[in-house]
């Protein structure tokens, strides 16, 4: 073989290495989404990975709601992929979501929403006491 088919192979092998194939894993808990289930976006964190993925840096650990069933997806998305493609594999990471019911008591919209009502009536409450005086 002369040189170039070597140089061809070695690349080659240092792709395939370094690529994971895109994945989903879904993980129910409680009552939480199903699937695809129409659902909105809790919290979010980053696995990350050194030596092709044997030895892990950091373990996700994504803000989980108390008083609602929750779905965790765990992937290897394109932002993930092109990391790993850039640093021949040495370093990598999966994305990790926790996923809600859109519109239910626990998706982020809905508790924006419902601070900012109690943060106006403290504020009311708050002018009447000291008109009150």
């Amino acid at each position: 073989m002369n040189m170039k088919n070597n140089l061809t192979l070695i690349v080659l092998f240092l792709v395939l290495v370094s690529l994971n194939s895109c994945y989903v894993n879904r993980t129910t808990v409680g009552n939480g989404p199903v699937g695809k289930a129409e659902s909105v976006r809790y919290s979010h964190k980053k696995q990350l990975y050194v030596l092709w993925g044997l030895m892990a840096l950091k373990h996700a650990q994504p803000e989980t709601p108390i008083e609602c069933g929750y779905q965790i997806k765990t992937s290897f998305n394109a932002v993930d992929a092109i990391v790993s493609v850039l640093t021949g594999g040495i370093f990598s990471m999966r994305t990790v979501k926790v996923l809600v019911f859109k519109d239910s008591p626990c998706d982020p919209k809905i508790q924006r929403q419902e601070r900012k009502v109690e943060q106006q009536q403290h504020k009311i409450d708050k002018e009447e006491m000291h008109q009150g005086r």
